[in-house]
């Protein structure tokens, strides 16, 4: 374990001077600096927080729903999209919140708040992957932005292992320049000097001296997804701890010597309101002492925003009185919003019997980033070589279909990946399909999981950029031959997964349908595990292959599809995650006829739906088929696509650049009826439904 940092500095040069602690070495570092005594007082600090940035370091497009709109991102008038995002943008923010002096800070005084008087920014992790900055530098943009954001504490994600523990490793070796955490995992020493040596870059915790006021961060990593990632064939050299356990033994380290102390959470929502010592209560009385010295938790991996926080109990194990309370905040993801904590803290003076360090008061507030925040020029200027690098490797403003907004239509249909009932949606139909129909693949039925597709099409030309934001992953199709008897097995754990997810399908398929029953007391599926000596439990049933299988009054097509036969081998497509067993599919894991043909979804989408016919023929059936580009002297062009209304995003003007306008009517048209949603997953929380 790497010795950790005890960190002592002034609130104001907190930026410049955690950019000097990187070069201190791995060898532990100190940076002192005289600090006033604050026993006895109230004094205040204001938490930054981040989370799930995936990657969206440049400002991307964004159709914001009620939940965003709520929160603060509203489209322009007569726009439907906001754009959204940006390093640059946040950089802005975070430079106003600690006291930078600018008449843009003055400006945007009311969005962010007042200068703080000390100030920290946590980050809980998944800095990478979700758009094709990291895809095309692995992960060196974002290292070497988050370093000069002047970071201090950063949570491992889950995503950080996606190009690999190696990766990880040199990438914070060569541009890491702010602690990363986590206190639950293990990290094996490697006999094979060329495997990664984690345990010598991330730590359990880290200790801040920041003007005075001691202040201790304890990172948590995620347990289920590295779990999945170790069932899917990664060996990370990572063996992840109970987080209960690894909390307890941490807290009662750190807490003895700091004023304030905060988990950096890469757990989940549910996971952070477990360590609650309230929750805990009735079951392990330990477990609760882990967290009685828990003052606040920044939490992530749900992309959820908590605004308020939950204020969470400490609840006493005898009598169940309050002891004590825990904030629990959650700020967001890709870049769309800043939290902001302003706390008063009381500090504790050990002279005073009982008198302990506590937090008194808060506000909290969630600042949307929109381009109503200009990019700071600094962080501009780290970023403009990889951009125009990365434009020109990609040529992301290629567009291969639309999707139209008919004309009159009120508001224009996006090409979703999640159905509002939990079932098979349209966009998981396409990409299933396309694994499925694939040249050198032609399987009897496709599968891949629900959560490997990361985004909607929204309406307008779909270009490569958003090709990357559906499938940030570099996964590929892999075939595998299974048995009738075997199908039924990974489609009971899909149900299961699905029961424990609200019933929302965890899978998109092609060529085969099903029914997926999220209770345990359906006679059918009873009767089947009864024989197999299983317990009851949620499952699949009513199974068939083939396409257009399920008829209007929910009948099976017999003409066309055949029921499910367990003694018959299929030839299945589904992605290398899932073949690896990755998210639970043990079934895949252990089969010996896998072959990955090397065949990337996000080309085998991008050329299946080139392949679609031209049915936008007549431009006067849609209102959003015209798209325009920006041209500067150079010849680079921005893309400023359409929005549904039909109005020009009117980005080329604000950078006085010339417009290209470009008509894409000849283009395939993703209209609500190309693989729609057709019942070939159905779900049912109810026996009879």
């Amino acid at each position: 374990m790497r010795t950790n940092c005890t960190i002592s500095l002034p609130s104001v040069s907190l930026a410049v001077a955690l950019a000097a602690v990187a070069g201190a070495g791995a060898g532990g570092c100190t940076v002192q600096h005289d600090s006033p005594l604050l026993a006895g007082q109230d004094v205040r600090l204001t938490v930054i927080h981040t989370s799930d940035l995936h990657s969206r370091f440049f400002p991307y497009y964004f159709a914001p729903g009620q939940v965003d709109k709520g929160l603060g991102l509203h489209p322009k008038p007569g726009q439907a999209f906001a754009v959204v995002g940006g390093i640059g943008r946040i950089s802005t923010v975070i430079k106003c919140i600690r006291g930078y002096q600018s008449p843009v800070c003055d400006q945007l005084a009311p969005l962010v708040g007042p200068p703080a008087a000390r100030a920290i920014h946590v980050d809980s992790g998944d800095i990478w992957e979700g758009a094709p900055v990291f895809n095309t530098f692995s992960g060196e943009v974002e290292m070497r932005a988050m370093s000069q954001l002047g970071l201090t504490a950063m949570a491992l994600g889950n995503h950080e292992f996606d190009k690999g523990a190696v990766n990880l490793e040199e990438q914070y070796q060569r541009f890491g320049g702010f602690p990363i955490l986590a206190a639950n995992y293990l990290f094996e020493d490697p006999k094979d000097p060329t495997q990664p040596k984690l345990r010598k870059v991330i730590d359990p915790y880290a200790i801040f001296n920041v003007d005075g006021l001691k202040i201790g961060i304890i990172g948590l990593g995620n347990l289920s997804s590295i779990q999945g990632i170790l069932q899917g064939g990664n060996s990370l050299g990572v063996r992840p701890l109970e987080a209960h356990q690894a909390i307890l033994d941490t807290v009662s380290v750190v807490r003895p010597q700091v004023d304030l102390l905060a988990l950096v959470s890469h757990m989940g929502l549910d996971e952070d309101e477990g360590v609650a010592a309230g929750d805990a209560v009735g079951r392990d009385e330990n477990t609760a002492v882990a967290v009685d010295g828990v003052d606040a938790i920044f939490g992530g991996h749900l992309h959820i925003v908590l605004s308020p926080p939950k204020d969470l109990p400490h609840l006493d194990a005898v009598d169940g009185h309050v002891t004590g309370h825990t904030l629990l905040c959650h700020s967001g993801a890709f870049a769309k919003y800043v939290g902001r904590l302003d706390m008063v803290v009381h500090v504790g003076d050990p002279a005073v019997a009982g008198d302990s360090s506590r937090i008194v008061a808060y506000t909290y507030r969630v600042i949307p980033i929109d381009d109503d925040i200009p990019s700071d020029p600094d962080m501009d200027d780290l970023l403009e070589p990889y951009q125009f690098a990365m434009n020109r490797a990609l040529n992301l403003n290629q567009v291969y279909a639309v999707v139209p907004c008919p004309a009159n239509a009120g508001s224009c249909p996006k090409t979703q990946r999640n159905d509002p009932d939990g079932g098979d949606s349209q966009l998981g139909n396409l990409v299933a399909t396309s694994m499925q129909v694939r040249h050198g693949v032609e399987a009897d039925y496709a599968l891949t999981n629900s959560l490997g597709i990361r985004a909607d099409f929204e309406s307008g030309p779909l270009n490569l950029e958003q090709m990357y934001n559906v499938f940030p992953f570099e996964n590929t199709i892999t075939t595998v031959s299974l048995s009738g008897r075997e199908t039924q097995e990974m489609l009971d754990t899909v149900a299961a997964r699905s029961a424990e997810r609200g019933c929302r399908t965890q899978v998109q398929v092609s060529g085969i349908y099903m029914d997926l029953v999220c209770v345990d007391n359906d006679p059918e599926c009873n009767a089947r595990q009864d024989l197999a000596g299983l317990p009851h439990a949620a499952c699949a049933k009513n199974i068939h292959i083939g396409d257009k299988c399920r008829q209007a009054d929910g009948t099976f097509n017999g003409t066309s599809c055949r029921p499910l036969d367990e003694f018959t081998e299929y030839r299945v497509a589904v992605n290398d995650y899932i073949a690896g067993g990755g998210s639970g599919f043990t079934v895949l894991q252990r089969n010996t006829t896998k072959f990955n043909t090397g065949i990337s979804l996000r080309n085998s989408l991008i050329d299946y739906i080139r392949s679609l016919p031209n049915r936008c023929a007549d431009p006067s059936l849609f209102t959003n088929i015209v798209g325009v580009h920006c041209k500067d002297p150079k010849g680079e062009t921005y893309d400023c696509t359409a929005t549904c209304n039909g109005t020009m995003i009117d980005a080329c003007a604000q950078q006085g650049l010339e417009p290209e306008t470009y008509d894409y009517h000849d283009l395939p048209c993703l209209a609500a009826d190309v693989n729609a949603h057709d019942g070939r997953i159905q779900t049912f929380t109810t026996v009879g439904q």
